[in-house]
């Protein structure tokens, strides 16, 4: 019923730009197959991002025409023309916020044009927003999606704004999805806390491309080489948006601790620079006694030549759903070492890979035990973390998934 993960061993190429409208039209002469619509705050930046673009390319010559609004597009060209390659039709709306007068007409227009027979939303902003206007629209069968453990607060959110949206939420979720999909077996437990309906959730955890993501030590070779790192140093990775919940001042306390001992160990963080960093976070940094061995870096396309220069991935978050880049790292075949959150400790596998949340200094007696492995141990591992995936989190299974929900919501009368 769906693709295999062979869409993405070629060369991603930029399709020409189309206008949303003639995309549409184009796309559905002749095309019989029913439509499953995604809407999405953005396309890059983070793991439901990512797991969109995923699903999309791996669907692309499934049973289903696929179609992407996104809300704002503008800061990922890459991403951008992953999705013009394989939707069937992909609509950029260019706005910095879904409560717009101009934006929602927009969204409710393309939404009667394209006539889903399924409406998947992506994240809380886009479960209430793009749900109530798929209902407006006509659409009933409608899916949410959970991709972490809280409701977040956006910049400048008031506690007044966000007790409105939490009870908005928990009020219309037993109403306008027939469907809510969770990444994550724990995020499952705390939405139902919050008065989510328990019956209408279901656990797909999230999947990726093994072929895309595998070991190479030519792109770590070059990466390293970039950032003259010597070739023999252990390298200590992280991969992710540089926001509160993520707890980067865990992550550099540990960082202290372990220069210490291995002072040759470098850390290279990719999403952001220091001045992204909370307060907190980068009081931490600054009190490195290396900090010249703490590289930064943007959010990079082919995060597949980013892994393999580590000699360990690691999260420090305070709370996670079912983090991609966990997924990602373990499929390139790099040991791993996260906080005991969400799903962490069940995608890693090995209970001494896990500290407990803010824990900087067991963290950092996890990360030393990684690093100084010898070379039968650390291949032994490689090769396990990247079997493990490889068993359990592949995009294909994954598609899969969400693919029976659709098709359960389409053959099953209101």
């Amino acid at each position: 019923m769906h693709a295999n993960s062979a869409s993405f061993t070629g060369t991603i190429t930029t399709a020409p730009p189309r206008a949303a409208g003639e995309t549409a039209i184009m796309n559905r002469a002749g095309d019989t197959r029913p439509t499953v619509l995604h809407i999405t705050p953005s396309i890059g930046g983070g793991g439901a991002e990512a797991m969109l673009v995923n699903l999309v390319e791996s669907m692309h010559d499934s049973a289903w025409r696929t179609v992407v609004i996104a809300v704002d597009g503008r800061e990922w060209p890459a991403q951008k023309a992953r999705l013009r390659q394989h939707t069937h039709a992909f609509h950029d709306l260019e706005s910095p916020a879904f409560l717009r007068g101009s934006v929602l007409r927009r969204l409710h227009g393309i939404i009667r044009a394209e006539k889903p027979d399924v409406v998947q939303t992506w994240m809380h902003h886009a479960d209430l927003i793009g749900g109530l206007s798929a209902r407006l629209a006509g659409v009933r069968n409608i899916t949410w999606s959970i991709h972490c453990r809280e409701i977040h607060r956006n910049p400048g959110d008031s506690d007044a704004k966000m007790k409105l949206f939490r009870a908005a939420l928990t009020a219309i979720s037993k109403f306008i999805p027939r469907r809510i999909i969770s990444c994550s077996a724990a995020a499952i437990d705390d939405h139902a806390a919050l008065g989510y309906p328990r019956e209408k959730m279901q656990w797909i955890p999230n999947g990726i491309c093994t072929q895309r993501f595998a070991p190479c030590s030519d792109a770590g070779s070059a990466l390293r080489n970039n950032l003259s790192i010597p070739p023999d140093a252990p390298v200590v990775g992280y991969a992710g948006r540089f926001h509160e919940m993520k707890q980067l001042e865990t992550f550099f306390r540990a960082a202290a601790l372990v220069q210490q001992a291995l002072p040759q160990t470098r850390f290279i963080l990719c999403g952001g620079t220091p001045e992204d960093l909370d307060a907190s976070s980068r009081a931490a940094w600054m009190q490195l006694p290396l900090q010249d061995h703490v590289h930064f870096m943007p959010f990079r396309p082919d995060m597949e030549s980013f892994y393999p220069a580590l000699s360990l991935f690691s999260l420090s978050s305070r709370t996670e759903a079912c983090p991609m880049t966990l997924l990602e790292a373990m499929a390139s075949g790099v040991p791993c070492a996260a906080t005991d959150v969400g799903d962490c400790a069940a995608l890693i596998g090995d209970s001494s890979f896990v500290a407990p949340a803010g824990d900087a200094a067991r963290l950092a007696s996890v990360w030393r035990n990684i690093l100084t492995l010898d070379n039968t141990s650390r291949n032994r591992l490689s090769r396990e973390v990247r079997a493990r995936v490889e068993k359990n989190h592949t995009i294909t299974r994954t598609a899969y998934g969400y693919e029976s929900v659709y098709a359960d919501l389409v053959a099953q009368p209101l």
